[in-house]
C-alpha cells in the first residue's frame, strides 16, 4: 500500500523475465526440430521416389512402411516417456520377443495348469506382465536407485534368453486361419491396422502429455527432478509410471509382430531399441530429460521407416544400414547437446 492509497504491484524480476524467455525459446527451438524432421522426412521421400518412382508409391510399399512406422513409432512413444524423465529403457526390443512367444504360448498351447486361452485373455496376461516388467525397472530406478542403462540392459539379456529358452528355438506357430493374424496383417480401406492401432495410441499419449497434469509432472520431474519433488511431485511414482507405460508398449508391439508373422518366435525385434531412442532423439526428445513430444516422436520414426524402406528399394547394403542408424543418432544426439550448449 502507497502512501496515496493505491496498491503496488510486485515488480517483474529478472528470474520471471528469464523464466518467460527461457519458455519461449524452448517453444520456437522445439517448432524449428518439427519443422526441419518435417523437411526431412519429406525430403527422403522426394530422394526415393525419384530413384524408384514405380515402386514407392505403390500400396503394397506404403503399407509396409506404416507397418514399420507403427512398430517402431509403439515403441518409441513408450521410450520418449522414460526419456523425458532423465532415464532409458533398453529392453524393449527383446521384451517383443518375449511376449510375442508368451502370447502365441497362452494361444496355442497353455502355461503349466493353465489350458490354451482365447485371443482376448491371452493379450490382455501378456500386456500385463509387459507392464509388470516395467513396474520392476522403475523400482529398481527409484528404490534401489540403480542407473536405468543398467537395469534396461540386465532385462534386455534376460527376457531374450527367456524367449529362446521358452520355445528351445523354434517359434510357435498361428493357424493361417486364426482371427489373431487381422491385428498384423489386416487392413481397413488399404490402411494397415497396425498403423490405426498407432495413431490411436498417439492420441491418448499426446493427451495425456499436453493435457494433463500427470503429463505436467512427467516434465517438470526431467527438468529438474529435485525441484519436482520440493514442489510435492510424487517423483518416483512418475518414474515408475514411465516405466510401466513403455513396458506396456513393447508388449503391444510383440503382439502385433506375432499377428504379423503369424508366430511367436524368440529372433523378433533385434535391435529395436536403437531404432525407438533415434526415432525420439530425431524427433526432438534430449536425451539429458525434459524434453520432447510424441508428435515429434511418430516424426521420427515415419522418417526412420522411410529411410530403412528407401535403402532397401534402393539396394543399399544391409550391412551397411546398421551404420547408417548409427550415424544418424550420433549426429542428432551432437545436434541436441549444441542446442543445449547454445541455449545456456
Amino acid at each position: 500500500m502507497l502512501g496515496d492509497g493505491t496498491v503496488s504491484t510486485p515488480t517483474e524480476g529478472p528470474a520471471t523475465r528469464w523464466q518467460r524467455w527461457d519458455a519461449k525459446a524452448l517453444a520456437a527451438i522445439f517448432q524449428f526440430r518439427l519443422a526441419s524432421v518435417t523437411i526431412i522426412c519429406l525430403t527422403l521421400c522426394l530422394l526415393f521416389w525419384a530413384q524408384k518412382p514405380n515402386v514407392f508409391l505403390k500400396p503394397a510399399n506404403l503399407a509396409v512402411m506404416m507397418r514399420f512406422a507403427a512398430t517402431i513409432g509403439l515403441l518409441a512413444i513408450g521410450e520418449i516417456l522414460v526419456i523425458i524423465t532423465g532415464g532409458i529403457d533398453l529392453s524393449v526390443g527383446s521384451m517383443t520377443a518375449l511376449t510375442g512367444v508368451l502370447a502365441a504360448l497362452l494361444m496355442m498351447r497353455g502355461i503349466a495348469f493353465i489350458p490354451p486361452l482365447g485371443i482376448v485373455p491371452a493379450i490382455v496376461i501378456t500386456l500385463v506382465c509387459a507392464a509388470l516388467v516395467g513396474v520392476w525397472h522403475g523400482f529398481c530406478v527409484t528404490k534401489l536407485h540403480i542407473p536405468p542403462f543398467i537395469v534396461t540392459l540386465g532385462t534386455w539379456l534376460i527376457v531374450r534368453g527367456l524367449a529362446a529358452f521358452i520355445t528351445r528355438g523354434y517359434p510357435i506357430l498361428f493357424p493361417s486361419e486364426s482371427p489373431f493374424l487381422i491385428l498384423g496383417q489386416g487392413e481397413i480401406y488399404k490402411i494397415p491396422v497396425m498403423f490405426i492401432i498407432l495413431l490411436l495410441v498417439a492420441l491418448i499419449a499426446s493427451y495425456l502429455l499436453d493435457g494433463t497434469t500427470l503429463g505436467r509432472h512427467i516434465y517438470a520431474t526431467g527438468g529438474n527432478i529435485e525441484a519436482a519433488r520440493v514442489s510435492g511431485i510424487n517423483v518416483d511414482y512418475i518414474r515408475i509410471f514411465c516405466y510401466a507405460v513403455s513396458g506396456l508398449m513393447s508388449g503391444v508391439v510383440g503382439i502385433l509382430l506375432a499377428s504379423r508373422l503369424g508366430q511367436g518366435t524368440p529372433t523378433v525385434g533385434e535391435g529395436y531399441e536403437l531404432w525407438a531412442v533415434t526415432a525420439t532423439v530425431v524427433g526432438g526428445a534430449s536425451l539429458m530429460g525434459g524434453e520432447g513430444s510424441v508428435a515429434g516422436t511418430i516424426l521420427g520414426a515415419a522418417t526412420m521407416a522411410i529411410m530403412a524402406n528407401g535403402l532397401v528399394l534402393v539396394n543399399f547394403s544391409s550391412y551397411l544400414q546398421d551404420v547408417v542408424l548409427g550415424a544418424v543418432l550420433v549426429i542428432a544426439v551432437a545436434y541436441d547437446m549444441w542446442q543445449r550448449h547454445r541455449r545456456l
